[in-house]
């Protein structure tokens, strides 16, 4: 019976001691893993083998085990990859095509939207050049030969047109001015100047002061000319767009009416001041109210918005040629072709051969298309760009010459 009692605990400290070296042969290797000095772990086991007090025997493996698994843990988290932040994209050749052809295509639209919106914008430019719209009337860097004033011109629907009034000074200015606007008599002929599209009438003083003394010197010295702004445009108000200038034409048709009822009148337009000169014409002929009209003059015109779209941008690759088949897309539309074949005063075209905005070829086809008019002058200028046309020889000389030639009513 004792034997049995002192038997049990032997085999239940030689199981214990077996689990313990069994652990420690895992730990060892674990650490071989990790190229340790492999006599480090000989030393541990050699300690075993050798045999020591009972103590150490079990403190020993209990160590060990702390250890090992210590050691277990740390080479889980250092051989387990960290999860990524993000993740993973996947190559799909659907998606590649889709930004391909999508972001091509959110740029087209996105063109198509400037135009369809900003028509206006992009057509009209009264803030170019910067200051334009705040520029004043200097009156002391005119030619003292001549008088100018600014005046103001109410639409219809209550737009203030702010505009320019020049001319020669006569010899009795002094003793006009009380009877007459300006000293300006019946007879005297009066020149409306429509401006292009950009800046505004302070700019285009040089323009009147060359030909107004040209005019002295050519036996035209009563010449006047009236240069409104149209709305949005100096120091008017509004916002610029095609029937918006169609009223203001108006407006200072009846303002000139009022003021100077019997007076020969003439029409001048540049670039697409011809657009609005064009339309004035038409509807003073419509009116039946032409007695005052004697004739137009067209410097640099384009045939349409239209053509002109196609013209700034000829690439088929672009949206807009393809946007201007739609009438109700663009509003703007300025069909000098169509207005221009009802006219049937004398019309005096002034083109630039080398004009980089408007092809010369668009003028050709106004000065072609315009059979209804009496009579009608052809001047090319060959060495002319689309805004120097006034400085090239013979420019004040052939409005001169028209004028005198068609004061008279054909």
């Amino acid at each position: 019976m004792s034997r049995k009692l002192f038997a049990f605990p032997c085999s239940l400290l030689t199981q214990r001691h077996n689990h313990h070296k069994r652990t420690y042969l895992n730990f060892t290797n674990k650490l071989k893993r990790f190229s340790i000095d492999e006599t480090h772990h000989k030393g541990y086991s050699n300690h075993l083998k050798d045999g020591d007090d009972d103590s150490n025997k079990r403190k020993l493996p209990k160590m060990l085990l702390s250890s090992s698994y210590l050691l277990s843990s740390s080479l889980e988290t250092v051989q387990s990859p960290a999860p990524p932040n993000t993740p993973a994209i996947e190559f799909s050749f659907w998606k590649l095509a889709l930004v391909f052809v999508g972001v091509p295509f959110c740029v087209y639209l996105y063109k198509c939207a400037v135009l369809i919106l900003f028509q206006n914008k992009l057509i009209y430019m009264p803030y170019f050049p910067p200051g334009s719209r705040s520029e004043l009337l200097n009156v002391s860097t005119i030619d003292k030969r001549l008088i100018c004033k600014q005046i103001e011109i109410l639409t219809k629907d209550r737009c203030k047109l702010s505009g320019v009034f020049i001319r020669n000074k006569p010899l009795n200015y002094e003793d006009h001015g009380n009877t007459s606007p300006y000293g300006v008599r019946d007879t005297d002929p009066i020149l409306i100047y429509f401006q292009g599209n950009a800046g505004n009438v302070i700019v285009r003083l040089p323009i009147f002061m060359l030909t107004l003394l040209s005019a002295r010197n050519g036996q035209l010295s009563n010449l006047t000319i009236i240069a409104p702004s149209y709305r949005g445009y100096w120091q008017s108000t509004g916002r610029p767009s095609e029937r918006g200038l169609q009223s203001d034409a108006i407006a200072v048709y009846e303002y000139i009416h009022q003021n100077f009822p019997t007076n020969p009148l003439y029409l001048y337009g540049h670039s697409l001041g011809g657009s609005v000169a064009i339309y004035l014409a038409k509807q003073i002929q419509d009116y039946n109210n032409n007695h005052q009209l004697r004739g137009i003059i067209l410097e640099n015109v384009f045939t349409s918005i239209k053509d002109m779209i196609v013209t700034i941008y000829p690439q088929k690759w672009l949206p807009y040629r393809y946007l201007i088949n739609f009438p109700f897309l663009i509003r703007n539309k300025w069909d000098n072709v169509t207005m221009i074949r009802e006219i049937n005063v004398p019309i005096l075209f002034l083109s630039s051969r080398n004009d980089e905005i408007v092809p010369q070829k668009q003028m050709r086809q106004l000065y072609l298309v315009a059979e209804k008019t009496p009579k009608k002058i052809w001047k090319e200028f060959r060495n002319g760009l689309h805004q120097d046309t006034f400085l090239q020889n013979g420019y004040s000389e052939g409005i001169i010459e028209f004028i005198r030639n068609t004061l008279e009513k054909i």
